[in-house]
């Protein structure tokens, strides 16, 4: 009995992210040093964000510019949630909130960023059908480091901003050799530790966006910045409200 408790609590975060209950990290962090002025307007992505709505609602009230969702499919149904192993299990157990509801949350930002966490073809049908009457009225980004799916929504969804999502740099040199995916892409969504001024200068020749993941303090935001990119994700609602008052 006394180990099945101790298994229980330790598990039990594990559990909360599993079945999609568990809001995704957040917090207020003073920015020490504070964000020098950009040259232009920098988006504020919250990171996440859009998985819950009590951190919908914090950051929104932060002036988040962009309010990103990840997106799953559980028991048919378009939701919430960060991707799982054990699919199938995932989908059954998950108890967290649909899509149609956190999009109507995050209604009132800017930009919706959906961040695809599957890329089968039935999931990206019922996506394309969720946003195909809702795009004429919202500005709407998807982010997939899938490029099928990137080519299939290009030509299914030509309102929508595409970003190539980057985590490691055999993605940025499969980007640079790809003349095809860059002009199906709106912008790249990419780990800030691959951004460099080479990056930002050769993103920018075409006119694709830089978004960068995931920054949380003061001197990385600061040096990003500078490079001239055209949005930061993070967690840390300091920077949602420095970035908002920067402008």
């Amino acid at each position: 009995m006394v180990l099945a408790a101790v298994l229980a609590v330790a598990l039990w975060p594990y559990l909360q992210h599993y079945v999609g209950v568990r809001p995704p990290d957040q917090f207020f962090a003073d920015l020490h040093p504070a964000l020098v002025k950009p040259d232009a307007p920098v988006l504020g992505i919250a990171h996440n964000a859009g998985n819950n709505p009590s951190t919908t609602a914090d950051a929104l009230a932060y002036g988040a510019d962009v309010i990103e969702i990840d997106v799953i499919s559980a028991g048919g149904e378009l939701v919430a949630g960060r991707d799982q192993p054990l699919t199938r299990l995932a989908g059954k157990m998950f108890r967290g909130y649909s899509l149609e509801e956190m999009w109507g949350r995050a209604a009132t930002a800017d930009i919706i960023k959906l961040d695809l966490k599957q890329t089968d073809r039935k999931f990206l049908d019922n996506l394309v059908g969720f946003l195909t009457p809702r795009v004429q009225h919202h500005t709407v980004m998807i982010s997939t480091g899938d490029t099928v799916s990137i080519s299939y929504l290009h030509a299914v969804l030509p309102s929508v901003t595409l970003l190539f999502s980057i985590g490691w740099p055999d993605r940025l040199t499969a980007l640079r050799a790809a003349p095809d995916l860059v002009r199906n892409i709106g912008g790249v969504s990419i780990f800030q530790g691959l951004v460099d001024a080479d990056l930002v200068t050769w993103m920018h020749q075409p006119g694709l966006l830089v978004l960068v993941w995931t920054v949380n303090n003061g001197q990385r935001l600061n040096e990003l910045v500078r490079l001239g990119v055209d949005g930061v994700t993070t967690a840390n609602l300091a920077i949602l409200q420095a970035l908002t008052e920067a402008r």
